[in-house]
């Protein structure tokens, strides 16, 4: 054993361990970034250049998501009205007698009408009853990360107000949904026809 050799041979191929590779630096000269088809002419006036397959230009998605939480929150009310009118009406008495006389009851049926009227639309498309109207997504697969979402946007429209002014001062002009569940709505985008 003492005369083997245990070098490896030339021909052995080495990595390195666990992926690490050492950074390889490429120059490029600024002449080399440009378009080939910079130097053509320039667009008419009245048109703006088309972009490249694939690209698609930054949306912004502030007022969007103003628009879709300001009407779902009328969206809201309008549903737990008719939610409680329609026991109310028929047990003969008034919506406001029914919800002060059987509040523990009440609530948590409002609660779980209201978390029905986002949840079901945001599980099975990713979108909530008014997203779509205005362009916005929820881009997540995972039908569990869509139900969480789905309750803590249900509370984001509850307290518009409150998630207006986090989307005023976020430095990404976040919900008080995306902020509470760390997930993000963004504009869908726009599909292109050949």
């Amino acid at each position: 054993m003492a005369q083997a050799s245990v070098a490896a041979s030339p021909r052995a191929l080495t990595a390195p361990a666990l992926g690490r590779v050492a950074a390889v630096a490429v120059e490029v000269a600024p002449e080399e970034l440009e378009r080939p088809g910079a130097e053509a002419s320039p667009p008419a006036p009245g048109l703006r250049p088309q972009a490249a397959l694939g690209f698609q230009q930054p949306v912004s998605s502030f007022w969007p998501l103003v628009k879709v939480e300001a009407t779902e929150g009328l969206l809201l009310i309008l549903v737990q009205i008719l939610a409680l009118s329609l026991p109310a009406w028929l047990m003969g008495v008034s919506p406001l007698r029914l919800l002060l006389g059987a509040w523990p009851l009440v609530i948590p049926y409002l609660l779980a009408v209201s978390w029905m009227l986002f949840m079901a639309p945001l599980v099975l498309t990713g979108q909530s009853p008014l997203m779509g109207r205005f362009g916005v997504t929820l881009p997540e697969n995972t039908p569990e990360r869509r139900m969480t979402f789905s309750l803590v946007h249900m509370l984001s429209v509850l307290c518009f107000p409150l998630s207006f002014l986090c989307m005023v001062l976020s430095p990404r002009h976040q919900t008080l949904g995306e902020l509470l569940s760390g997930q993000e709505l963004l504009a869908r985008p726009v599909v292109r026809m050949r």
